[in-house]
């Protein structure tokens, strides 16, 4: 199974996205489509799907810097992709999004959760400490201690979010019967009353 983690870029805002699918050359044609798309419809550039399918890197890719490297377009909007081969065992994700680096991807066993919260708590430390090192009183307000949510900072440009995909002693199986969003999986389940 691959899971793939799609974050949008643009000026202020950053939006992301899981794309889990189950057989690998599906999930990469999938991903081909979701570039060619975002590039159409918010960039209004018709992308090569050859040229993408062949310089595309399912491990990590950043749109902005292939437009520039092969069609010499800069743009201040962009795409980052991350993905990586998980199974039942291997399904908590630690996404990890700052101001400065490409956002931080990490996969855990699914009884991890303790080490997941430990190294968020860690990558949230070293943000604040990077960002206050000349202001240290500032850094002793806003540090993380246990009891702290980890969400508190996106005001500082600081995000991290914990995702399991082990329910209940269940791994989602309706998640390995095709390509799907994680989010439009979320919102149809919102959807369905009880």
């Amino acid at each position: 199974m691959i899971v793939v983690d799609i974050t949008r870029l643009d000026k202020n805002n950053k939006e992301n996205d899981l794309l889990i699918g189950n057989i690998s050359i599906d999930t990469k044609s999938k991903v081909i489509n979701y570039i060619y798309d975002y590039s159409l419809a918010n960039l209004n550039i018709d992308v090569d799907k050859e040229l993408l399918d062949y310089k595309l890197n399912m491990e990590s890719f950043s749109l902005k810097d292939f437009l520039l490297e092969n069609y010499n377009i800069t743009t201040d909007k962009d795409l980052i992709i991350h993905s990586a081969k998980t199974d039942k065992d291997h399904c908590l994700f630690l996404k990890f999004d700052n101001d400065i680096d490409n956002p931080v991807f990490f996969i855990f066993h699914k009884n991890d959760l303790k080490k997941a919260h430990s190294i968020l708590r860690y990558l949230v430390n070293d943000s604040l400490i990077n960002k206050y090192q000349d202001n240290i009183q500032e850094y002793d307000k806003l540090k993380v201690t246990n009891d702290i949510d980890y969400k508190a900072y996106p005001d500082l440009g600081i995000k991290g979010e914990i995702l399991s995909l082990y329910n209940g002693g269940l791994f989602l199986e309706e998640l390995l019967n095709n390509v799907c969003s994680l989010r439009q999986f979320e919102k149809s389940i919102n959807r369905i009353n009880i």
